[in-house]
C-alpha cells in the first residue's frame, strides 16, 4: 500500500513537472512569437528575380533579428491590398523594392493622409531621390551607379582613351547632370550634354538632334540615361540606333536590359548587385531598428556593391578596340 502511494506520488510529480515544461515551453514560444511580430518587415516588392536577389539579401543578413513578409506588387495590386497586409502583420518597418512599389505606398499614404507611417526604406527603383520627398517618413538607397565608376572602368578596358562623354538629358534632370559633372571632372573626364524640355511633341526630332550635337563634338563614349520617356521602342528605331550605330561609338548604358546583341545599343555598364544591395539595406534596417524603429539619418546612400558588364559582341560588331586580357576581370561578359 504504501509502495502505491510513493508510485502514486512520484507519478503526479511528473506529470506536474511535465505540465510546467510544456507551459514554459508554450511562454517560451509566445514570447518568441511576440518579438518576431514586433520586428516585422513588410516588403513591397515588384516581380521578378532581381527583386527576389534583394530580399534574400536582406533576409540573409537579418535572419534572427527581423522577419518579412512580402507582397508582389503587378498590375493588379491596389491601396486596399496594402492596407490589408499592414493591418495583418502590423510592420516596424516597410521597404519599398522597385518604382511599382514606390509609387503604390505612395498613393496609400496620400489615401490615409492622417496616419502615422512606420519608417520606409526605398530601393532598386530609378531616381529615389525624387520620390523620396514624397513619402513620408523614408531614407532610400540610388540604384544608379556614377557615370564616372563606369567611365574609370571602361577606359581601362579599352584601347581608345576617354575623355569626353555625351549625355542627352530632360530639363527635371539637371542636378542629376550636375551631379555627374562635378564627379567626372575630378577624374579629368569631360561630360556633355545636350538638354531636352520634359515633353514635346517631337521628342524623337530633338532627341536626334541633340546626340547629333554630342558627335559633332567629338565626345568618346555616349551615356544613357534610364528615362522611359528617351528610351523606348519608337525613340530608339527612330533617333537613337541610326545615329549609334553609324558612329560606331561606345554606350554606357545603366540597366542590363539595354545590353541585349539583338537590340544592338549598350555595350557597357555597371550595374547593382542585387543581393548586395539587400545586405546593403539590411545595415539601414539594422539602425533604424536600432534607433527605436526611426530614421536617424536620412542620406540616400549610393549602391556599394556593383558588376561590371560588356558585351563584346557589340564592341566587335562597332570595331572598337578593346583589351582582351582584362575580360577576365569584369564580372559578366555578353559574347
Amino acid at each position: 500500500m504504501a509502495g502505491d502511494v510513493k508510485v502514486t506520488l512520484l507519478n503526479s510529480m511528473i506529470l506536474e513537472k511535465a505540465a510546467w515544461v510544456k507551459l514554459l515551453l508554450l511562454v517560451l514560444v509566445l514570447v518568441n512569437t511576440k518579438l518576431a511580430f514586433a520586428n516585422t518587415a513588410l516588403v513591397l516588392r515588384a516581380p521578378g528575380n532581381d527583386f527576389s536577389e534583394v530580399v534574400s539579401g536582406m533576409s540573409d543578413d537579418l535572419e534572427g533579428d527581423i522577419s518579412f513578409s512580402e507582397l508582389v506588387v503587378d498590375a493588379g495590386t491596389r491601396v486596399g491590398d496594402v492596407a490589408k497586409q499592414i493591418k495583418k502583420h502590423q510592420p516596424k518597418v516597410i521597404v519599398l523594392i522597385g518604382n511599382s512599389s514606390v509609387n503604390l505606398y505612395t498613393k496609400y499614404q496620400q489615401a490615409f493622409p492622417d496616419r502615422e507611417f512606420p519608417p520606409s526604406i526605398a530601393l532598386a527603383a530609378l531616381f529615389v531621390d525624387k520620390f523620396i520627398p514624397f513619402i513620408k517618413n523614408a531614407t532610400g538607397i540610388r540604384y544608379e551607379i556614377p557615370l564616372v565608376t563606369s567611365v574609370v572602368n571602361m577606359r581601362l578596358l579599352m584601347k581608345k582613351e576617354i575623355k569626353k562623354v555625351g549625355v542627352v538629358y530632360r530639363s527635371w534632370m539637371q542636378d542629376i547632370f550636375d551631379e555627374n559633372v562635378a564627379y567626372c571632372r575630378a577624374e579629368g573626364i569631360e561630360l556633355v550634354g545636350g538638354k531636352l524640355p520634359n515633353k514635346d511633341r517631337n521628342m524623337n526630332r530633338k532627341i536626334k538632334h541633340q546626340l547629333q550635337g554630342l558627335i559633332n563634338q567629338g565626345v568618346d563614349v555616349i551615356w544613357l540615361l534610364n528615362d522611359n520617356q528617351l528610351i523606348n521602342q519608337k525613340a530608339l528605331k527612330k533617333a537613337w540606333l541610326p545615329l549609334i550605330t553609324r558612329s560606331k561609338l561606345p554606350v554606357i548604358v545603366g540597366i542590363k536590359s539595354l545590353l541585349a546583341t539583338k537590340l544592338n545599343l549598350g555595350s557597357f555598364a555597371i550595374v547593382p548587385d542585387h543581393y548586395g544591395l539587400g545586405v546593403q539595406a539590411s545595415s539601414v534596417l539594422l539602425e533604424i531598428m536600432e534607433n527605436n524603429w526611426r530614421i536617424v539619418d536620412q542620406g540616400i546612400e549610393h549602391p556599394l556593391s556593383v558588376k561590371q558588364i560588356v558585351n563584346v559582341t557589340i564592341l566587335n560588331k562597332r570595331s572598337i578596340q578593346y583589351r582582351k586580357s582584362l575580360l577576365s576581370q569584369v564580372d559578366d561578359v555578353i559574347n
